[in-house]
Protein backbone atom coordinates (compact mmCIF):
# COMPACT_ATOMS: atom_id res chain seq x y z
CA UNK A 1 0.00 0.00 0.00
CA UNK A 2 1.47 3.60 -0.93
CA UNK A 3 1.73 6.27 1.84
CA UNK A 4 0.82 9.21 0.66
CA UNK A 5 3.63 12.20 1.26
CA UNK A 6 3.17 14.86 3.70
CA UNK A 7 2.94 18.36 2.40
CA UNK A 8 4.46 21.07 3.92
CA UNK A 9 2.28 24.20 3.24
CA UNK A 10 5.04 26.61 2.74
CA UNK A 11 6.79 24.09 0.58
CA UNK A 12 3.98 23.71 -1.49
CA UNK A 13 2.75 27.41 -1.58
CA UNK A 14 6.53 28.95 -2.51
CA UNK A 15 7.67 25.90 -4.44
CA UNK A 16 6.78 26.67 -8.19
CA UNK A 17 8.70 30.59 -7.36
CA UNK A 18 11.92 28.79 -5.79
CA UNK A 19 11.79 26.38 -9.35
CA UNK A 20 11.06 29.22 -11.40
CA UNK A 21 14.28 31.46 -9.46
CA UNK A 22 16.60 28.47 -9.52
CA UNK A 23 15.74 27.53 -13.63
CA UNK A 24 16.02 31.49 -14.13
CA UNK A 25 19.87 31.68 -12.52
CA UNK A 26 21.02 28.45 -14.78
CA UNK A 27 19.40 29.63 -17.91
CA UNK A 28 21.48 32.58 -17.54
CA UNK A 29 24.70 30.90 -16.22
CA UNK A 30 24.46 27.70 -17.06
CA UNK A 31 24.64 27.59 -20.42
CA UNK A 32 28.91 26.66 -21.00
CA UNK A 33 30.52 23.42 -20.06
CA UNK A 34 33.48 24.99 -20.26
CA UNK A 35 35.10 24.92 -16.83
CA UNK A 36 37.04 28.49 -17.58
CA UNK A 37 33.68 30.05 -18.18
CA UNK A 38 33.41 33.07 -15.75
CA UNK A 39 29.45 33.00 -15.41
CA UNK A 40 30.59 29.80 -13.10
CA UNK A 41 31.74 31.72 -10.58
CA UNK A 42 28.80 33.17 -9.93
CA UNK A 43 26.41 29.48 -10.78
CA UNK A 44 28.09 27.20 -8.48
CA UNK A 45 27.60 29.57 -5.38
CA UNK A 46 24.04 30.55 -5.74
CA UNK A 47 23.11 26.98 -6.81
CA UNK A 48 24.65 26.22 -3.69
CA UNK A 49 22.23 28.35 -2.28
CA UNK A 50 18.72 26.80 -3.02
CA UNK A 51 20.04 24.19 -1.43
CA UNK A 52 19.14 26.01 1.54
CA UNK A 53 15.26 25.41 1.13
CA UNK A 54 15.57 21.67 -0.67
CA UNK A 55 17.40 21.06 2.68
CA UNK A 56 14.74 22.76 5.15
CA UNK A 57 11.88 21.25 3.13
CA UNK A 58 12.87 18.19 2.75
CA UNK A 59 12.24 14.89 4.67
CA UNK A 60 12.53 11.12 4.13
CA UNK A 61 8.79 10.55 2.68
CA UNK A 62 9.97 13.06 0.10
CA UNK A 63 13.58 11.47 -1.20
CA UNK A 64 11.87 8.12 -1.39
CA UNK A 65 10.70 8.38 -4.87
CA UNK A 66 13.84 10.17 -6.14
CA UNK A 67 15.99 7.50 -4.08
CA UNK A 68 17.76 6.01 -6.82
CA UNK A 69 19.09 9.27 -8.84
CA UNK A 70 20.02 10.99 -5.51
CA UNK A 71 22.22 7.29 -4.32
CA UNK A 72 23.62 7.32 -8.15
CA UNK A 73 24.36 11.12 -8.09
CA UNK A 74 26.16 10.86 -5.15
CA UNK A 75 27.45 7.57 -5.69
CA UNK A 76 29.01 9.52 -8.80
CA UNK A 77 30.30 12.05 -6.52
CA UNK A 78 31.99 9.76 -4.48
CA UNK A 79 33.87 7.97 -7.36
CA UNK A 80 34.62 11.86 -8.38
CA UNK A 81 36.04 12.46 -5.03
CA UNK A 82 37.93 9.07 -4.38
CA UNK A 83 39.98 10.02 -7.92
CA UNK A 84 41.10 13.28 -6.09
CA UNK A 85 42.51 11.29 -3.09
CA UNK A 86 46.35 10.55 -3.45
CA UNK A 87 47.83 7.13 -3.66
CA UNK A 88 51.30 6.00 -2.66
CA UNK A 89 54.20 6.02 -5.60
CA UNK A 90 54.47 2.59 -5.95
CA UNK A 91 50.37 2.51 -6.45
CA UNK A 92 49.69 5.29 -8.81
CA UNK A 93 52.37 4.15 -11.09
CA UNK A 94 51.03 0.70 -11.42
CA UNK A 95 47.57 2.39 -13.24
CA UNK A 96 47.78 2.25 -16.93
CA UNK A 97 49.17 5.15 -19.05
CA UNK A 98 50.53 6.94 -16.05
CA UNK A 99 53.81 6.54 -17.38
CA UNK A 100 54.65 9.65 -18.47
CA UNK A 101 53.98 11.06 -15.58
CA UNK A 102 56.21 8.95 -13.79
CA UNK A 103 59.47 9.40 -16.52
CA UNK A 104 58.75 13.43 -16.15
CA UNK A 105 58.61 12.93 -12.28
CA UNK A 106 61.64 11.23 -12.32
CA UNK A 107 63.52 13.82 -14.53
CA UNK A 108 62.64 16.28 -12.15
CA UNK A 109 63.44 14.20 -9.61
CA UNK A 110 59.89 13.93 -7.73
CA UNK A 111 59.30 10.29 -8.35
CA UNK A 112 58.38 9.49 -4.84
CA UNK A 113 55.24 12.25 -4.69
CA UNK A 114 51.96 10.11 -4.02
CA UNK A 115 49.33 11.20 -6.43
CA UNK A 116 45.11 10.73 -7.32
CA UNK A 117 44.17 8.72 -9.89
CA UNK A 118 43.13 11.85 -11.49
CA UNK A 119 45.75 12.99 -14.01
CA UNK A 120 44.35 16.34 -13.38
CA UNK A 121 42.81 16.71 -10.26
CA UNK A 122 42.05 20.94 -10.83
CA UNK A 123 39.86 19.59 -13.75
CA UNK A 124 38.66 16.74 -11.43
CA UNK A 125 37.99 19.01 -8.45
CA UNK A 126 36.77 21.07 -10.99
CA UNK A 127 33.78 18.48 -11.75
CA UNK A 128 33.47 17.53 -8.54
CA UNK A 129 32.07 21.17 -7.66
CA UNK A 130 29.82 20.98 -10.80
CA UNK A 131 27.25 18.66 -9.62
CA UNK A 132 26.03 21.65 -7.02
CA UNK A 133 23.56 22.03 -9.84
CA UNK A 134 22.18 18.83 -10.56
CA UNK A 135 21.97 17.85 -6.93
CA UNK A 136 20.35 20.92 -6.29
CA UNK A 137 17.68 20.74 -8.51
CA UNK A 138 17.09 17.30 -7.87
CA UNK A 139 16.76 18.20 -4.04
CA UNK A 140 14.40 21.14 -4.90
CA UNK A 141 11.34 19.11 -6.96
CA UNK A 142 11.14 16.51 -4.29
CA UNK A 143 11.31 19.64 -1.52
CA UNK A 144 8.33 21.45 -3.38
CA UNK A 145 6.79 18.83 -4.51
CA UNK A 146 6.50 19.72 -7.76
CA UNK A 147 3.77 18.13 -10.21
CA UNK A 148 4.40 16.82 -13.59
CA UNK A 149 2.53 19.85 -15.19
CA UNK A 150 4.97 21.98 -13.23
CA UNK A 151 8.02 20.67 -14.58
CA UNK A 152 7.06 20.51 -17.99
CA UNK A 153 6.25 24.08 -18.64
CA UNK A 154 9.12 25.08 -16.84
CA UNK A 155 10.99 22.91 -19.48
CA UNK A 156 9.14 24.48 -21.95
CA UNK A 157 9.45 27.59 -20.95
CA UNK A 158 13.48 27.32 -20.96
CA UNK A 159 12.95 25.81 -24.44
CA UNK A 160 11.07 28.18 -25.69
CA UNK A 161 13.48 31.45 -24.48
CA UNK A 162 16.30 29.53 -26.21
CA UNK A 163 14.93 29.56 -29.23
CA UNK A 164 13.76 32.85 -29.40
CA UNK A 165 17.32 33.79 -28.27
CA UNK A 166 18.25 31.78 -30.91
CA UNK A 167 16.47 34.10 -33.68
CA UNK A 168 17.49 37.17 -32.32
CA UNK A 169 20.89 35.90 -32.61
CA UNK A 170 20.84 35.07 -36.16
CA UNK A 171 19.10 38.39 -37.05
CA UNK A 172 21.62 40.86 -35.10
CA UNK A 173 25.64 40.72 -35.68
CA UNK A 174 27.25 37.70 -35.15
CA UNK A 175 29.64 39.01 -32.25
CA UNK A 176 26.61 41.48 -30.83
CA UNK A 177 25.76 41.56 -27.04
CA UNK A 178 22.80 38.28 -27.57
CA UNK A 179 25.89 35.79 -27.56
CA UNK A 180 26.10 35.72 -23.74
CA UNK A 181 29.84 33.31 -24.17
CA UNK A 182 33.46 34.29 -24.98
CA UNK A 183 33.95 30.71 -26.75
CA UNK A 184 30.43 30.50 -28.89
CA UNK A 185 29.10 29.60 -32.07
CA UNK A 186 28.81 33.20 -33.42
CA UNK A 187 26.29 33.66 -36.17
CA UNK A 188 24.73 30.22 -34.75
CA UNK A 189 22.10 30.17 -32.87
CA UNK A 190 23.06 29.20 -29.46
CA UNK A 191 20.16 30.59 -27.55
CA UNK A 192 20.89 30.22 -24.11
CA UNK A 193 24.03 28.24 -24.54
CA UNK A 194 27.65 28.38 -26.23
CA UNK A 195 27.29 25.63 -28.31
CA UNK A 196 24.40 25.40 -31.08
CA UNK A 197 24.20 21.70 -30.57
CA UNK A 198 23.27 22.23 -27.02
CA UNK A 199 20.81 24.48 -28.37
CA UNK A 200 19.47 22.35 -30.59
CA UNK A 201 18.91 18.90 -28.68
CA UNK A 202 17.07 21.09 -26.03
CA UNK A 203 14.81 22.63 -28.61
CA UNK A 204 14.21 19.07 -29.71
CA UNK A 205 13.38 17.77 -26.01
CA UNK A 206 11.12 20.64 -26.02
CA UNK A 207 9.11 20.01 -28.94
CA UNK A 208 8.03 16.32 -27.78
CA UNK A 209 6.93 18.06 -24.12
CA UNK A 210 5.00 20.31 -26.12
CA UNK A 211 3.33 17.73 -28.40
CA UNK A 212 2.78 15.92 -25.13
CA UNK A 213 1.12 18.94 -22.69
CA UNK A 214 -1.30 19.97 -26.11
CA UNK A 215 -2.76 16.20 -26.96
CA UNK A 216 -2.76 13.78 -23.68
CA UNK A 217 -6.35 14.80 -21.82
CA UNK A 218 -4.12 14.65 -18.09
CA UNK A 219 -3.36 18.33 -18.41
CA UNK A 220 -6.36 19.46 -19.35
CA UNK A 221 -5.63 21.89 -21.92
CA UNK A 222 -8.68 22.54 -22.98
CA UNK A 223 -8.86 25.79 -24.44
CA UNK A 224 -8.55 27.55 -27.29
CA UNK A 225 -5.68 29.90 -26.19
CA UNK A 226 -3.31 27.55 -24.58
CA UNK A 227 -3.46 25.56 -27.68
CA UNK A 228 -2.73 27.94 -29.99
CA UNK A 229 0.01 29.25 -28.00
CA UNK A 230 1.68 25.99 -27.79
CA UNK A 231 1.07 25.79 -31.64
CA UNK A 232 2.86 29.07 -32.14
CA UNK A 233 5.79 27.87 -30.00
CA UNK A 234 6.12 24.59 -31.76
CA UNK A 235 6.50 26.50 -35.26
CA UNK A 236 9.07 29.02 -33.75
CA UNK A 237 10.98 26.02 -31.20
CA UNK A 238 11.21 24.34 -34.70
CA UNK A 239 11.93 27.06 -36.61
CA UNK A 240 15.08 28.10 -34.41
CA UNK A 241 16.29 23.98 -35.38
CA UNK A 242 16.07 24.15 -39.29
CA UNK A 243 18.02 27.95 -39.72
CA UNK A 244 21.00 26.28 -36.97
CA UNK A 245 23.96 24.93 -38.68
CA UNK A 246 23.43 21.50 -36.36
CA UNK A 247 23.31 18.45 -37.95
CA UNK A 248 22.51 16.60 -34.50
CA UNK A 249 19.80 19.18 -34.09
CA UNK A 250 18.41 18.61 -37.42
CA UNK A 251 17.95 14.55 -36.97
CA UNK A 252 16.67 15.12 -33.29
CA UNK A 253 14.37 17.15 -34.35
CA UNK A 254 13.09 15.08 -36.89
CA UNK A 255 12.72 12.24 -34.36
CA UNK A 256 10.59 14.94 -32.53
CA UNK A 257 8.22 16.01 -35.18
CA UNK A 258 7.97 11.95 -35.44
CA UNK A 259 7.30 11.32 -31.87
CA UNK A 260 4.07 14.31 -32.08
CA UNK A 261 2.59 12.95 -34.92
CA UNK A 262 2.34 9.96 -33.34
CA UNK A 263 0.87 11.89 -30.60
CA UNK A 264 -1.21 13.61 -32.69
CA UNK A 265 -2.64 10.52 -34.22
CA UNK A 266 -3.58 9.04 -31.06
CA UNK A 267 -5.56 12.18 -29.76
CA UNK A 268 -7.42 12.03 -33.17
CA UNK A 269 -8.12 7.86 -32.10
CA UNK A 270 -9.61 9.12 -28.53
CA UNK A 271 -11.46 12.54 -30.43
CA UNK A 272 -13.56 9.73 -32.81
CA UNK A 273 -14.64 7.79 -29.70
CA UNK A 274 -15.77 11.10 -28.36
CA UNK A 275 -16.91 12.39 -31.39
CA UNK A 276 -20.74 13.21 -30.69
CA UNK A 277 -19.96 14.38 -26.77
CA UNK A 278 -17.59 16.62 -28.44
CA UNK A 279 -19.85 17.91 -31.38
CA UNK A 280 -21.21 20.75 -29.08
CA UNK A 281 -17.85 21.93 -27.89
CA UNK A 282 -15.86 21.83 -31.10
CA UNK A 283 -18.06 24.91 -32.12
CA UNK A 284 -16.32 26.72 -28.79
CA UNK A 285 -12.97 25.02 -28.50
CA UNK A 286 -10.04 24.01 -30.77
CA UNK A 287 -8.57 20.89 -30.70
CA UNK A 288 -5.52 19.73 -29.81
CA UNK A 289 -5.30 17.69 -33.32
CA UNK A 290 -6.42 21.13 -35.29
CA UNK A 291 -3.58 23.51 -33.64
CA UNK A 292 -0.61 20.58 -34.09
CA UNK A 293 -1.83 19.93 -37.61
CA UNK A 294 -1.63 23.69 -38.44
CA UNK A 295 1.67 23.74 -36.78
CA UNK A 296 2.79 20.55 -39.14
CA UNK A 297 1.36 22.55 -42.13
CA UNK A 298 3.35 25.50 -41.21
CA UNK A 299 6.39 23.53 -40.74
CA UNK A 300 5.89 21.72 -43.73
CA UNK A 301 5.33 25.07 -45.86
CA UNK A 302 8.90 26.44 -43.96
CA UNK A 303 10.70 23.64 -45.22
CA UNK A 304 9.67 23.52 -48.35
CA UNK A 305 10.61 27.24 -48.81
CA UNK A 306 13.90 26.52 -47.62
CA UNK A 307 14.55 23.61 -49.76
CA UNK A 308 13.57 25.86 -52.50
CA UNK A 309 15.90 28.55 -51.86
CA UNK A 310 18.74 25.68 -50.50
CA UNK A 311 19.19 27.22 -47.28
CA UNK A 312 18.83 25.04 -44.49
CA UNK A 313 21.97 25.04 -42.69
CA UNK A 314 21.72 22.19 -40.70
CA UNK A 315 20.34 19.80 -44.18
CA UNK A 316 23.88 21.84 -45.90
CA UNK A 317 26.32 20.32 -43.01
CA UNK A 318 24.58 17.10 -43.32
CA UNK A 319 25.07 16.30 -46.71
CA UNK A 320 28.53 18.26 -46.65
CA UNK A 321 31.91 17.69 -45.10
CA UNK A 322 34.66 19.64 -43.56
CA UNK A 323 37.87 19.50 -41.34
CA UNK A 324 35.68 19.44 -37.82
CA UNK A 325 33.58 16.89 -39.25
CA UNK A 326 36.53 14.92 -40.48
CA UNK A 327 38.15 15.30 -37.10
CA UNK A 328 35.15 13.59 -35.55
CA UNK A 329 35.65 10.77 -37.42
CA UNK A 330 39.39 10.74 -37.00
CA UNK A 331 39.31 10.75 -33.53
CA UNK A 332 37.39 7.16 -33.14
CA UNK A 333 40.74 5.47 -33.42
CA UNK A 334 42.20 8.32 -30.55
CA UNK A 335 39.40 7.59 -28.29
CA UNK A 336 39.26 3.97 -28.62
CA UNK A 337 42.96 3.78 -27.95
CA UNK A 338 42.29 6.24 -25.01
CA UNK A 339 39.34 3.50 -23.95
CA UNK A 340 41.47 1.16 -23.39
CA UNK A 341 44.42 2.79 -21.39
CA UNK A 342 42.40 4.26 -19.29
CA UNK A 343 39.25 2.05 -19.27
CA UNK A 344 39.87 0.79 -15.64
CA UNK A 345 39.80 3.23 -13.07
CA UNK A 346 39.70 6.19 -15.22
CA UNK A 347 42.14 9.27 -16.04
CA UNK A 348 39.97 11.88 -14.03
CA UNK A 349 36.73 13.60 -14.86
CA UNK A 350 37.46 16.69 -16.28
CA UNK A 351 40.90 15.62 -17.57
CA UNK A 352 39.92 14.63 -21.38
CA UNK A 353 41.36 18.04 -22.74
CA UNK A 354 45.01 17.44 -21.30
CA UNK A 355 45.03 13.71 -21.54
CA UNK A 356 44.46 13.95 -25.19
CA UNK A 357 47.43 15.65 -25.97
CA UNK A 358 49.57 12.46 -24.70
CA UNK A 359 47.68 10.60 -27.56
CA UNK A 360 46.74 13.62 -30.31
CA UNK A 361 48.57 12.40 -33.83
CA UNK A 362 50.19 14.33 -35.87
CA UNK A 363 47.36 14.08 -38.60
CA UNK A 364 44.87 15.51 -36.12
CA UNK A 365 46.96 18.47 -35.10
CA UNK A 366 45.21 22.16 -36.42
CA UNK A 367 45.20 25.73 -35.29
CA UNK A 368 42.15 24.93 -33.05
CA UNK A 369 42.25 22.61 -29.98
CA UNK A 370 39.87 20.14 -29.38
CA UNK A 371 38.08 20.30 -25.77
CA UNK A 372 35.85 17.49 -25.77
CA UNK A 373 35.94 13.98 -27.10
CA UNK A 374 32.39 15.12 -28.92
CA UNK A 375 31.13 11.64 -27.83
CA UNK A 376 30.59 11.90 -24.77
CA UNK A 377 30.06 7.80 -23.61
CA UNK A 378 33.47 7.46 -25.09
CA UNK A 379 34.46 10.43 -23.21
CA UNK A 380 32.83 8.95 -20.02
CA UNK A 381 34.51 5.59 -20.33
CA UNK A 382 38.06 7.59 -20.47
CA UNK A 383 37.35 9.81 -17.57
CA UNK A 384 35.49 7.64 -15.30
CA UNK A 385 36.54 4.13 -15.97
CA UNK A 386 34.70 0.82 -15.02
CA UNK A 387 32.94 2.72 -12.02
CA UNK A 388 31.23 5.24 -13.90
CA UNK A 389 30.34 3.10 -16.43
CA UNK A 390 28.63 1.15 -14.10
CA UNK A 391 27.03 3.46 -12.79
CA UNK A 392 25.42 4.33 -16.18
CA UNK A 393 24.31 0.95 -16.17
CA UNK A 394 22.61 0.86 -13.01
CA UNK A 395 20.76 3.57 -14.26
CA UNK A 396 19.63 1.89 -17.68
CA UNK A 397 18.47 -0.80 -15.40
CA UNK A 398 16.51 1.21 -13.65
CA UNK A 399 14.47 2.76 -16.30
CA UNK A 400 13.96 -0.36 -18.22
CA UNK A 401 13.04 -1.69 -15.04
CA UNK A 402 10.66 0.75 -13.89
CA UNK A 403 9.04 1.88 -17.67
CA UNK A 404 6.57 -0.99 -18.07
CA UNK A 405 5.37 0.05 -14.40
CA UNK A 406 5.26 4.01 -15.93
CA UNK A 407 3.49 3.28 -18.94
CA UNK A 408 0.52 1.15 -17.60
CA UNK A 409 -1.97 0.35 -20.47
CA UNK A 410 -4.19 1.74 -23.01
CA UNK A 411 -3.75 4.85 -25.05
CA UNK A 412 -2.59 7.03 -22.61
CA UNK A 413 0.48 4.32 -21.55
CA UNK A 414 0.99 4.66 -25.37
CA UNK A 415 1.75 8.49 -25.14
CA UNK A 416 3.87 7.90 -22.08
CA UNK A 417 5.53 5.28 -23.55
CA UNK A 418 6.19 7.44 -27.06
CA UNK A 419 7.27 10.27 -24.65
CA UNK A 420 10.18 8.62 -22.59
CA UNK A 421 11.10 6.83 -25.39
CA UNK A 422 11.53 9.77 -27.55
CA UNK A 423 13.47 12.08 -24.80
CA UNK A 424 15.72 9.21 -24.12
CA UNK A 425 16.23 8.45 -27.76
CA UNK A 426 17.35 12.27 -28.26
CA UNK A 427 19.37 12.61 -25.21
CA UNK A 428 21.24 9.10 -26.24
CA UNK A 429 22.10 10.30 -29.75
CA UNK A 430 22.97 13.47 -28.86
CA UNK A 431 25.79 12.32 -26.55
CA UNK A 432 26.82 10.20 -29.20
CA UNK A 433 28.23 12.90 -31.74
CA UNK A 434 28.22 15.87 -28.62
CA UNK A 435 28.34 16.36 -25.38
CA UNK A 436 24.45 18.32 -23.77
CA UNK A 437 25.03 16.69 -20.25
CA UNK A 438 27.89 18.75 -19.34
CA UNK A 439 26.31 21.78 -19.81
CA UNK A 440 24.61 22.98 -16.20
CA UNK A 441 21.61 24.35 -18.26
CA UNK A 442 21.26 20.95 -19.80
CA UNK A 443 21.87 18.82 -16.72
CA UNK A 444 18.96 20.77 -14.90
CA UNK A 445 16.47 19.95 -17.68
CA UNK A 446 17.73 16.30 -17.76
CA UNK A 447 17.48 15.99 -13.88
CA UNK A 448 13.88 17.27 -13.65
CA UNK A 449 12.67 14.79 -16.51
CA UNK A 450 14.76 12.22 -14.46
CA UNK A 451 12.48 13.38 -11.59
CA UNK A 452 9.29 13.30 -12.98
CA UNK A 453 9.65 9.58 -14.41
CA UNK A 454 10.78 8.61 -10.62
CA UNK A 455 7.60 10.19 -9.14
CA UNK A 456 5.28 8.73 -12.05
CA UNK A 457 6.87 5.37 -11.33
CA UNK A 458 6.41 6.11 -7.64
CA UNK A 459 2.75 7.22 -8.78
CA UNK A 460 1.74 4.15 -10.99
CA UNK A 461 3.46 1.81 -8.95
CA UNK A 462 1.44 2.46 -5.70
CA UNK A 463 -1.62 2.31 -7.84
CA UNK A 464 -0.95 -1.39 -8.58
Amino acid sequence: MRIIRSENPAAKRHGWVILMLFAAVVAALGGSSRPDAIQTVALRPLAGLFLIPAIYWIDREKLRDIRTPILLLCALALWMALQLVPLPPALWQLLPGREPIAEIGAALGASDVWRPISMVPARTLNALASLVVPIAALLLVAATGASKRTLFLLIIAIGSINAAAGLLQVISANSGPLYFYEVTNFGSPVGLFANHNHAAVLSSLTLVLIAYCATVPEFSFHGSLPRIGFGILYVMILFAALIGASRAGLLTAALALATSLALLWLELRRSKRGRQKELEKSSRVLSPAIILAIAVGALAAMVALFALAGSIPAFERLTAGGTFEDLRWGLLPTLREMAWTYGLLGSGFGSWEEVYHIHEPDTLMFASYVNMAHNDWAQLVIEGGLPALALVFALIAWVVRSIMVVVGGGEAGLGRLLLWLALGTIVLFASLADYPLRAPLFQLVAVWLVAVFAFERATYRGAT
